[in-house]
């Protein structure tokens, strides 16, 4: 509920943000009415319905998560439009299109977040899968897309960026209807992704004294190495759990001190042999 509450303020002061756009208020002690009005409303609502009626478990954060990759869609699409419109051209849409875009597309996933909520009911580790894929996806699409695109290399960064931010929010989603990974297998695909990137990195060593920005197409093995390093990290990590004793070592035997019958001391061990 915490997660929710957070989000949900978020949630509300953008929208009192999107109301003061379409309203074109430019007065600052108006137009700050409606963003603190809905910042508070927000979450008070959500306390209200859910005192009323209790949400079922893991609801609260579905919503969360789906208000928070729902904003951050927004935003993507209306940054990939003015990529695509010449950097904020003539064709580009204007804040209040932006606003409209963020606050249909927050809304979208909080509703889906909700019905998502009902259906599975997943474990937070579901969720915290999820949102990291869409990073994942994201951080890979914009390395292989400035490395494959010539000129601009925003202009490859974008769409493929775009592309790879909703296909990991897919698969995880997928995923996580019949699989549920451990705080240490995320942790470890997050580590995972980061020593796949930086294992590339000697690739920019063949393009010492080219000219003009071939470098660029480095970038492209950074993608796949992180993709690999994260594919890896994956599989190895994918039956680990979190109890107190995960990811320690037992060794075959130990070996102790102790007392005797006759009051002295003798070496005793212990474990399978």
């Amino acid at each position: 509920m915490a997660f929710l509450y957070g989000t949900g303020i978020a949630y509300g002061v953008g929208s009192g943000v999107w109301i003061d756009a379409l309203a074109k208020e430019g007065d600052p002690g108006i137009a700050f009415i409606a963003p603190a009005a809905f910042g508070a409303g927000v979450p008070i609502g959500l306390y209200v319905w859910d005192q009323v009626d209790e949400f079922d478990r893991g609801v609260p954060s579905t919503i969360a998560t789906g208000l928070l990759l729902g904003g951050v869609e927004g935003v993507a699409i209306s940054g990939l439009q003015w990529q695509s419109t010449g950097n904020g051209g003539p064709r580009s849409w204007d804040f209040r299109s932006w606003t409209t875009i963020t606050f249909v597309t927050a809304t979208a996933g909080g509703i889906g977040g909700y019905a998502f909520g009902e259906w599975l009911q997943p474990d937070p580790r579901s969720l915290a899968l999820i949102t990291s894929a869409a990073g994942w996806g994201a951080i890979t699409g914009a390395l292989f897309g400035s490395g494959v695109v010539n000129g601009d290399w925003k202009d490859g960064a974008a769409p493929w960026g775009f592309a790879g931010y909703n296909a990991g929010i897919l698969a995880a989603g997928v995923v996580s209807t019949f699989y549920v990974p451990s705080w240490q297998t995320i942790r470890y695909m997050w580590l995972g992704d980061v020593l796949g990137t930086l294992a590339t990195t000697p690739v920019y060593l063949f393009y010492l004294g080219s000219s003009g920005d071939n470098w660029r197409h480095g970038l492209i093995a950074n993608a796949v190495g992180g993709l690999a390093g994260l594919a890896i990290a994956a599989v190895l990590t994918a039956n680990m759990s979190d109890g107190p004793m995960a990811g320690s070592w037992t060794p075959p035997f130990q070996l102790a001190v102790g007392p005797t019958t006759h009051g002295g001391a003798e070496l005793e061990a212990f474990g399978s042999f």
